[in-house]
């Protein structure tokens, strides 16, 4: 091959490679430009606000019903164990206290004497002794935040001082947050 045409070969080859370098120059921009468009963000700050929430009620009740059928019934008392199951939810430690709405039941007109709330007693299921209701309300049981469940035992004793008939009291448990 003569100089004339060697050199017209590598003009054209020094032509090709300026081509192709281009060429993968702009490709590569264009990746790099299609890859700096295909995300995008935006943030955004929620907010909760949260207040105290307390909540307390009955899952079972069936043990609130007493019957005194013989002496020994009214000599001795009549206890229901597991009488009542509650469930507290709260977002903060909680503390149950238990109390009657009345000083008395209430029941047959006179000449009955009143029977007081104190005839009836409340534990914590399984404790060991049961505290009499009054108005003035007792502590019960207390817990940490979220859902809990307890159960209470009854205990009733009127002995002989009342006359048959159905006597009533009204039970109030209150939970508090602590």
């Amino acid at each position: 091959m003569n100089d004339f045409k060697k050199h017209l070969f590598n003009k054209q080859k020094n032509k090709n490679m300026k081509r192709i370098t281009l060429i993968a120059a702009a490709l590569i921009a264009g990746i790099t430009a299609t890859k700096a468009q295909s995300t995008a963000n935006a943030s955004q700050t929620v907010t909760l606000n949260l207040s105290n929430s307390i909540d307390i009620a009955f899952t079972a009740a069936t043990g609130t019903s007493f019957t005194f059928a013989n002496t020994t019934d009214y000599q001795n008392g009549l206890s229901n164990v597991n009488a009542s199951t509650l469930q507290v939810k709260s977002n903060r430690p909680w503390a149950v206290t238990v109390g009657s709405a009345s000083a008395n039941f209430s029941g047959p007109a006179s000449p009955s004497p009143a029977m007081p709330a104190s005839v009836l007693g409340v534990r914590l299921n399984g404790g060991s002794s049961y505290g009499a209701l009054s108005t003035t309300a007792q502590s019960l049981t207390s817990g940490s935040r979220g859902t809990s469940s307890f159960s209470v035992d009854y205990n009733a004793n009127p002995g002989f001082s009342y006359d048959a008939g159905t006597y009533t009291l009204s039970v109030v448990y209150t939970a508090t947050q602590q």
